[in-house]
């Protein structure tokens, strides 16, 4: 079946019949074009005028353009691209091509060969390779600790060449895999078999800078002084550290102190001296004491004094939101129970100390300044769900321990990427929403060229927004 199509280009219209068929061997809907002529007006009467163009021959597919495009360019454009290609060499066509896979699909990597033959990443990487045995034998190979090694110095040489400012937290992946990484450990779900994804956010530019797969037995707390020294290695000089309460030991704060690293982090009710703090700071609510967060309105007092023989400042935080709702709880549960002198004083306490928090810091924070410093940590938080949700980081289904950490690594490398085009979009538009409009720019291949349709003004916003130009025609 025919039909007559009318393409501007310049000031005329140029119109071809083109003729829908069947490919029996290909087994999926083709065609063919044919140049007819000219005309002045779309629909109007046209006219053949002489030779064909040679860039117009029959067009051979038509494919997703836009996305694959846009990632590719925002790789060159931070300068990512040759960082791979420095690292991996040979292999850096796949890995930029399973990154645009994981970003725009977020699939299983099993149908990132069907997914590439309607896409514009089969010509932007030509040397990619898409089966499933590929794949596992790509994932096997970065996760060899040397490669890694390769990757990470190169990487931290280009984006975070001066002292760093560090977030560090980590989760739960849950995994069935037979090796000694995989472990039974506490995740959100109870107790399971589980491997510990330990992740570093640059504090600034919330870019992720370094992972490490540990086991899920091995508690946070003991991880972060090696974790410290491996980046060390690496050439990344730290300079402050943000981290949640499970990194929080009296060996890690003395370790930090001794490298001298500017920290933040909460103590947790474990601790002997939580209570002690609570009691030596005697933080009164009053007017003098209150600081906003948000919609909260907290009370704080920060002191100098010496924990484990370090001078540090413990910022005793009280939540009156907080405290009431954990009063109603604690004592909502206690009516109807007898209590022996024991549990009662027991049960006195957790009222006498609900809603208070304490953040221990190496440096004087300024009051307004203390809750909004500690929760730049949830930038590492969002980053886990971006992964979880967009990368299919969850659960993991790699065989071996080198796997898993070529498979994060993979995972790794297509975080900066989503986290650097998300920074750029502008409020209210999602990444999901971007990569659906970039993805309704399409290409049509011919022999020798590839020609770009035309942008409409939501793709043109993004691609101004992305920092991208993008083109009208591409070379075979």
């Amino acid at each position: 079946m025919s039909s007559i199509r009318y393409q501007k280009r310049g000031n005329k219209f140029y119109v071809y019949s083109v003729t829908q068929y069947w490919d029996k061997e290909l087994k999926k809907n083709r065609q063919t074009t044919k140049y007819l002529g000219n005309a002045e007006t779309e629909g109007g009467a046209y006219k053949k005028t002489g030779r064909r163009p040679a860039a117009l021959k029959p067009e051979k597919a038509i494919l997703d353009f836009g996305d694959s495009f846009a990632i590719n360019e925002v790789a060159k454009n931070i300068g990512l691209d040759q960082v791979i290609k420095d690292s991996f060499e040979e292999s850096s066509d796949s890995i930029m091509n399973l990154s645009c896979y994981q970003i725009v699909e977020g699939s299983s990597m099993q149908t990132c060969d069907d997914w590439v033959e309607g896409n514009i990443a089969n010509k932007l990487f030509p040397e990619a390779k898409t089966t499933s045995q590929d794949i596992s034998r790509l994932i096997e190979k970065l996760g060899k600790g040397e490669l890694q090694q390769k990757f990470f110095r190169n990487y931290v040489a280009k984006f975070f060449p001066n002292k760093t400012g560090l977030l560090i937290d980590s989760t739960s992946l849950p995994s069935a895999i037979n090796s000694t990484i995989n472990a039974f450990g506490y995740t959100s779900d109870g107790i399971k078999e589980n491997v510990t994804c330990l992740m570093l956010v640059d504090k600034d530019s919330k870019l992720p800078i370094y992972f490490r797969a540990v086991g899920g037995d091995i508690s946070d707390n003991s991880t972060l002084q090696t974790t410290i020294k491996e980046i060390k290695q690496l050439g990344l000089n730290t300079g402050s550290a943000i981290l949640d309460a499970g990194y929080c030991s009296k060996e890690n704060l003395l370790y930090m102190c001794e490298e001298n690293i500017d920290f933040v982090t909460r103590l947790p009710r474990s601790h002997n001296i939580f209570y002690k703090l609570i009691d030596d700071t005697k933080l009164e609510e009053s007017h003098e004491n209150a600081s906003k967060y948000g919609d909260r309105v907290v009370f704080i007092k920060s002191k100098e004094m010496k924990i484990y023989g370090q001078k540090m400042f413990a910022h005793v935080i009280l939540d009156p939101s907080k405290k009431a709702k954990d009063m109603n709880i604690i004592l909502r549960d206690s009516f109807d129970a007898k209590h022996t002198e024991k549990q009662l004083t027991e049960l006195n306490k957790k009222i006498k100390y609900s809603g208070f928090l304490i953040l221990l810091s190496r440096s004087k924070i300024e009051r307004q300044d203390v809750l909004p410093t500690y929760y730049t940590r949830q930038a590492i938080e969002q980053i886990f769900g971006f992964a979880k949700s967009n990368n299919n980081l969850l659960p993991l289904r790699v065989h071996s321990e080198q796997s898993i950490n070529g498979y994060l690594m993979l995972v790794f490398i297509s975080l900066i990427l989503f986290i650097t085009m998300r920074q750029k979009l502008q409020p209210g538009i999602t990444m999901d929403k971007a990569l659906i409009r970039l993805r309704g720019l399409k290409a049509k291949i011919y022999d020798n060229e590839i020609l770009v349709q035309e942008p409409n003004k939501k793709v043109k916003d993004l691609a101004r927004n992305l920092n991208i130009i993008m083109p009208t025609s591409l070379g075979v």
